[in-house]
C-alpha cells in the first residue's frame, strides 16, 4: 500500500514551494534547503542570471557531482547518494504543487 502523500514548504531563492510526495517533510526541507544553496552560489558566481538559468545551473552542477560520485565506483556512500536520488525523483514525480516549475 502507498504512503498517503505529505506535503512541506520549502524557500528557493526567496520564493515558496509547496512539494508534495511520500518523503519525510525534514527530507523534503533538506533538499529544498541543498537546491537554495546550490542556486545562491551560482548567483554569487553571475549575479545578472534569472532565476530560471540558475536553477537549470544548479541541477547541471548537482548532477555532474552525482555522476562523478558514481564513477569513483560503489561504497556506502554511493548507495546513500542512490537512495535519495530516488527519494528525489519519487518528489519530482508526484510534482511540485502550485508551480509549473521543472527541474
Amino acid at each position: 500500500m502507498k504512503a498517503a502523500p505529505v506535503r512541506a514548504t520549502v524557500q528557493i531563492l526567496g520564493e515558496r514551494y509547496t512539494i508534495r510526495g511520500e518523503a519525510d517533510p525534514e527530507y523534503i526541507g533538506e533538499v529544498g534547503r541543498m537546491v537554495d544553496n546550490r542556486m545562491r552560489e551560482m548567483q554569487n558566481m553571475a549575479p545578472n542570471l534569472s532565476s530560471r538559468k540558475l536553477a537549470v545551473l544548479a541541477a547541471i552542477n548537482m548532477a555532474d557531482e552525482l555522476l562523478q560520485m558514481r564513477n569513483a565506483g560503489p561504497s556506502l556512500e554511493d548507495q546513500e547518494v542512490s537512495l535519495r536520488t530516488r527519494r528525489l525523483i519519487n518528489l519530482l514525480d508526484e510534482g511540485l504543487v502550485g508551480d509549473t516549475l521543472a527541474l
